[in-house]
């Protein structure tokens, strides 16, 4: 391969979100022209798909019949045809149950196989596996010099493309863990030999990373710092894998801001008894109560139980406490006094080092505290909050939070990881920047209703 070429679109991750942008393309009868035009998607494993989901041991908090949305009825034959596949199948039949995260990830590495064969066949685009971005150079056309290297650390190359899609995934900091303030203190270096990271206990061998942080504890004293789904997540894993050490009242989910569940209806919220919630909590488009900061499925069953919601039975192992300002020395107590701490401060976007066409680094708005790595149409802002020129980002952490047709409640001050909404409304808002201008980008009538009929599908909460 020349070690200088030229591509119209660089696509950086090649994992749930970078494919997304293809899928978006495939369900609107676009990714033909998409891949004419050009393109070279980046991944640094040996396929494309998953990426990292399958690693985590939960399950999704959404029905499993979104995660084939993106097959069903798709313009392109070599997608559609999946639909016959015997995980495709096994994946309907489980209809509106949650689904295995492992299970979403050989769906979406099957999908991979596909579009890398799509990929393949057309001459304009390539797919390049085995390889990272490691920067992107400004010129003074306001493209971008993608310097890349091979995972092994042997090869570069470098790259010419009109315009980048960040698609890299997200982290966990172990900074924030200095810098995150809770009941007034910072957790390190107070607590440091007894803290864990919601993304390692997610991990296959989280628990028995906790087993060894709490040896000698007969009956550990576990805190859980968080109150969204991920945090849920962890509190129900250490139940299911620990439930011979744990006694009841051990484990403490300590959070800032009241646990907020999902409903379809107001009505049915009332009729549960639960009634947290008002007018501006409620989306305008699908009526849903905290359609995008609602708890769904398993964690919401938890909830419901700290809750008391719905005549839902006491989870014994389980003590809820709020962080309010005002019992921050009950709070640093439990903190004190507990044998493993896991912190679920949520994920940060993995960025690479970026110069201006002056030589100068260029700021993110991601790279300040809680900044957002994207706008509303997807771009990648400075740290003035500006969007720049060519550069676009998805996926997990990378800020996105809807407005205008896809709805949401107005109260919602967070940002949406959907993996739906990427291979849809999110990822066409890309392609509209992507493709040229002297041809619109095809959106059917049906399609640009579908979000509106079903407006809260395929959410993932690693």
């Amino acid at each position: 391969m020349s070690p200088h070429t030229s591509t119209p679109v660089l696509i950086a991750g090649g994992g749930p979100a970078g494919i997304a942008v293809l899928l978006a393309a495939s369900r609107i009868g676009e990714l033909p022209r998409l891949l004419d035009e050009g393109l070279t998607l980046v991944e640094q494993g040996e396929h494309i798909g998953s990426g990292m989901l399958g690693r985590y041991v939960i399950n999704s908090d959404s029905a499993a019949e979104t995660f084939v949305d993106t097959i069903t009825d798709n313009p392109v034959p070599e997608l559609a045809c999946l639909i016959h596949h015997p995980l495709v199948t096994m994946i309907r039949n489980h209809g509106r149950q949650a689904l295995p995260l492992r299970i979403v990830a050989e769906f979406l590495d099957l999908v991979g196989e596909v579009l890398t064969g799509l990929i393949r066949a057309h001459p304009a685009s390539r797919l390049l596996t085995g390889w990272q971005l490691r920067s992107l150079h400004q010129d003074t056309d306001r493209e971008w010099g993608c310097h890349l290297v091979s995972c092994d650390g042997q090869r570069t190359q470098h790259i010419h493309a009109c315009k980048v899609v960040l698609a890299m995934g997200a982290y966990q900091p172990e900074q924030r863990l200095h810098d995150e303030q809770v009941a007034g203190r910072p957790l390190l270096p107070r607590h440091a030999g007894r803290i864990m990271q919601s993304d390692t206990l997610l991990s296959p061998d989280g628990i028995d990373r906790l087993r060894a942080m709490t040896a000698g504890h007969e009956k550990p004293r576990i805190a859980i710092i968080g109150g969204a789904s991920s945090a849920l997540s962890v509190a129900r894993v250490i139940m299911r894998d620990m439930a011979d050490c744990l006694a009841p009242g051990h484990l403490t989910l300590l959070h800032k801001s009241r646990l907020k569940l999902f409903y379809r209806t107001a009505e049915e919220a009332v009729a549960d008894g639960y009634r947290e919630f008002s007018d501006t909590d409620i989306c305008p488009v699908s009526q849903f109560v905290y359609r995008f900061g609602g708890l769904r499925y398993e964690s919401r069953d938890l909830a419901m139980q700290l809750m008391g919601v719905a005549n839902a039975p006491p989870e014994p192992l389980v003590r809820d406490v709020q962080i309010t300002g005002d019992n921050d020395a009950q709070v640093n107590d439990i903190l004190d006094n507990a044998d493993a701490i896991i912190a679920c401060f949520g994920y940060r976007p993995r960025r690479v080092a970026m110069m201006d066409m002056h030589d100068h680094p260029i700021s993110l708005a991601a790279d300040t505290t809680d900044g957002c790595l994207t706008g509303a149409e997807c771009a990648v802002m400075n740290e003035d909050g500006h969007p720049i020129a060519g550069l676009f980002g998805i996926g997990l952490a990378s800020g996105f939070r809807p407005s205008g047709a896809m709805g949401g409640e107005s109260s919602f001050r967070g940002q949406v990881n959907s993996l739906w909404l990427w291979q849809t409304a999110i990822g066409e808002k890309i392609l509209h920047h992507l493709l040229p201008q002297d041809a619109p980008v095809l959106v059917p009538v049906t399609r640009l209703r579908a979000p509106v009929l079903e407006p809260a599908r395929g959410h993932l909460h690693p």
